[in-house]
């Protein structure tokens, strides 16, 4: 083989392998555009008791906060199962204290055996003294108030157990008055009513729908050619949209990649960045759309699902 040859074939290998190198590279950061934003709390409060609803002291467009109160269905009938269950719990309470009808049992007792003995001492001394019949009548007394002394243990024990089950319905019917006073589990913004004062209500209507802006999620996709889930999981990203206000840009984190890929090639991401209060108004809303730039050469601050290069 002559040398032009030799030459000619490395230097092919050489151009190959630089090409190679180039392709197989990984750049620092990655921009995806025009991904949309999208809400990630946002849920339809439910009615959890079934009865009228009395009020909803809240209104479209109303900020409300965590634990406030946004509905009352009407309490009346559980608030006076629990004052029975009181009354029941107080009685019982009483009784499961009081400890007068033992001592009084016991002490009956005690008399009656003392009266036994002594009618049983009198007729040993003089054979025929005490007619039998009234001694046996002794006997069958203090048995009686041995029994009526175990009786009396019993109820107290009983009165016991009264009062726990008297305390447990009152605990029932405090749930169902909480369950009647309806409260926000997010904080954000009232956006729809769907039910109105006077209107009746069953366990799982939907009474209004509450949407939280501090957190929002930018979803986007990526090439599965060129790159894999867990090369971007957990990846540092900077958010970039234009809106009427000028240019937004918020920093977040890639909290999802999916495993599936699409009929385009492409797996889907998102990314959970932290909204921004503005001249009284946030900076990002959903439907917003934005450019994310994804920090492939920064470290990851959630634990990779998926690891490893396509091959």
């Amino acid at each position: 083989m002559s040398k032009s040859v030799i030459l000619s074939v490395a230097t092919l290998l050489l151009i190959a392998g630089h090409v190679s190198a180039q392709t197989s590279a990984t750049p620092s950061q990655v921009v995806v555009e025009r991904c949309l934003v999208s809400l990630i709390d946002e849920v339809n409060v439910p009615a959890q008791e079934t009865g009228v609803l009395l009020s909803i002291p809240v209104e479209r467009g109303d900020y409300i906060t965590v634990g406030t109160h946004i509905a009352q269905i009407d309490d009346s009938l559980p608030t006076k199962q629990r004052e029975i269950a009181k009354l029941k719990w107080d009685k019982a309470t009483e009784q499961a204290t009081n400890q007068v009808d033992i001592k009084y049992a016991a002490k009956a007792a005690e008399v009656s055996r003392a009266e036994f003995e002594q009618l049983e001492a009198a007729n040993k001394g003089v054979k025929g003294a005490i007619a039998e019949i009234t001694i046996r009548k002794a006997k069958l007394q203090w048995e009686k108030a041995l029994l009526q002394a175990e009786q009396a243990d019993m109820n107290f024990k009983v009165a016991g157990m009264t009062a726990g089950e008297a305390k447990a319905e009152m605990e029932a019917a405090d749930m169902i008055i909480d369950k009647c006073k309806i409260t926000t589990p997010i904080d954000g913004v009232v956006v729809q009513k769907y039910r109105h004062e006077g209107e009746w209500v069953r366990p799982g209507d939907p009474l209004m729908r509450v949407v939280g802006l501090k957190r929002l999620k930018v979803d986007g996709s990526l090439n599965a050619d060129q790159y894999v889930p867990g090369m971007v999981i957990g990846k540092p990203v900077t958010v970039r949209a234009e809106t009427p206000g000028g240019l937004i840009t918020l920093e977040g984190t890639i909290t999802f990649a999916s495993p599936e890929i699409d009929a385009t090639g492409n797996f889907d991401f998102s990314a959970e960045v932290q909204n921004q209060l503005a001249n009284n108004s946030m900076s990002l809303y959903p439907g917003d759309v934005a450019d994310v730039t994804i920090h492939l050469d920064r470290p990851s601050t959630l634990s990779a699902h998926f690891e490893g290069n396509r091959k």
